[in-house]
């Protein structure tokens, strides 16, 4: 059997942490779930619903940025977590097949009417010694026929719209140390179209109008911070109303068609190897993501439309 371990990395993420930690822990266990923890404010057992609170938690805690060095704190905040992220990740794969790495409000499926769930998938698969991406992809927010999340309930029990969004396609599985980077690796890596990674940032109208206003007052204060956490609230609660207008595709959630139209093949892709897809943005880059190779009209291609989820994915208990 292939032994998983997961990685988060987060701060203050009362709403999302739940939700990943009973996602993951279900699967692989929760002793094989490590949590890095950027100076929040509460204790992350406190975070968790009282029925994981007597699951074992690892927690890796950083120092908050003003109490680091004067000449590190300088530096890009992403480059100073990514080397602290890719770093634990070196250390635990000597101890483990493959590493997971997620940011709190993200998660991997397999395709549910291919494996029973995400551990089937990685021991079916042959990503020992790889690196793998999923399909990215948003799910959002039907305000017109989706009430409030409850993030206690199961996630596609209540939530069904998504669209395509390559920037997501994040290649964070690693059965090898490399240099992770926000939405890239140092190396080269395999798109499986059977994986996807779900991005939650969007599951709540009311979470992310309040955790936008928490944020952009955090990013007054510090310049560092990304600039998505300076937004009004408002701007977020409009990206949300323009995916509600997207039109329905007449056809279904695939990746491998999705693979197909991009790639012309619906198996596995390998991403920056030398018989790989050409790569049409950052020619001179030295970051793997599969943004790159996808150029702007696909990508924009991808995103006129929202897909209803199979339902495989409600049956599936996540």
């Amino acid at each position: 059997m292939t032994k998983i371990a997961c990685v988060t990395m987060m701060k203050d993420e009362d709403f999302f942490l739940p939700i990943w930690f009973r996602y993951y822990s279900r699967i692989f266990g929760a002793e094989n779930l490590f949590i890095i923890d950027h100076s929040s404010a509460r204790a992350i057992v406190e975070m968790l619903d009282p029925e994981l609170r007597g699951s074992r938690v690892n927690t890796f805690c950083l120092p908050p940025r003003a109490e680091t060095s004067d000449i590190k704190r300088e530096r890009s905040f992403d480059k100073q977590r990514f080397t602290a992220i890719s770093g634990f990740i070196g250390g635990l794969l000597a101890f483990y097949d493959l590493v997971l790495f997620n940011d709190a409000d993200e998660i991997f499926v397999a395709d549910p009417a291919r494996y029973r769930d995400l551990a089937d998938y990685l021991d079916r698969s042959s990503l020992r010694g790889q690196i793998a991406a999923g399909i990215g992809v948003e799910l959002f927010h039907d305000r017109h026929s989706e009430a409030a999340f409850d993030s206690a309930a199961p996630i596609f029990s209540q939530r069904r719209n998504v669209f395509l969004s390559p920037l997501y396609s994040k290649p964070h599985i690693l059965g090898r140390p490399s240099t992770l980077s926000p939405h890239a690796v140092a190396d080269p890596f395999i798109l499986d179209p059977d994986l996807y990674l779900f991005h939650l940032k969007f599951v709540d109208a009311g979470h992310l109008y309040n955790r936008q206003e928490v944020r952009r007052r955090a990013g007054e204060s510090d310049p560092v911070l990304w600039e998505s956490w300076k937004w009004e609230g408002s701007v977020a609660q409009g990206q949300l109303t323009k995916f509600e207008a997207l039109p329905i595709a007449q056809k279904p959630l695939s990746g491998r068609a999705v693979c197909r139209s991009l790639f012309g093949r619906a198996t596995p892709i390998e991403i920056g190897a030398a018989d790989g897809p050409e790569r049409l943005r950052n020619r001179s880059g030295s970051k793997q993501r599969v943004l790159d190779h996808i150029s702007k009209q696909d990508e924009a291609r991808l995103r006129k439309h929202r897909y209803i989820l199979p339902d495989a994915f409600a049956e599936s208990g996540i």
